[in-house]
């Protein structure tokens, strides 16, 4: 009785992971970004001049107010905007405290990623090729949250 009550229990568990990493979200654009930004005071602007060498950027833009300054990229592939989620990940994991506090999300076509470390709030969240990122002090994690919430990412 007690190998069917656990053989039971892991195909459950089985089912909800599995569930999990079949959700899928919707891409944001960059006009959503604009809107939620400037819904929570920040002023936005092209920045592509950042990315003026980067061939596999087509459009980006940064919002920024005070210290807060979250960056949306879209890439010319999701494979890209991968690449560069996990180079992100790579540096915010380099600020690792002992005290760190780290989130995760990943489905079907989006993967996020956001740590609390050594006074600063990290964030880096792709759906498809888009990416919107931003490291900032832990003060403004409201304020991010809130955009990040707004478009879904």
């Amino acid at each position: 009785m007690k190998k069917i009550n656990l053989l039971v229990l892991l195909l459950f568990c089985l089912v909800i992971t599995g569930c999990n990493s079949n959700k899928s979200k919707d891409v944001g654009t960059l006009d959503s970004f604009e809107a939620a930004c400037t819904n929570n005071g920040l002023s936005v602007s092209d920045n592509m001049e950042e990315y003026k060498d980067v061939n596999y950027v087509s459009e980006a833009k940064v919002a920024v107010l005070d210290d807060i300054r979250i960056q949306m990229v879209i890439y010319d592939n999701n494979e890209n905007a991968e690449n560069v989620l996990n180079e992100h990940i790579s540096a915010f994991m380099t600020m690792k405290g002992s005290g760190s506090v780290i989130n995760k999300d990943k489905g079907n076509n989006y993967y996020h990623f956001d740590m609390i470390s050594n006074g600063y709030y990290m964030v880096t969240s792709r759906i498809d090729n888009t990416l919107i990122f931003t490291k900032t002090p832990v003060k403004n994690k409201e304020i991010v949250d809130s955009i990040f919430n707004e478009l879904n990412y």
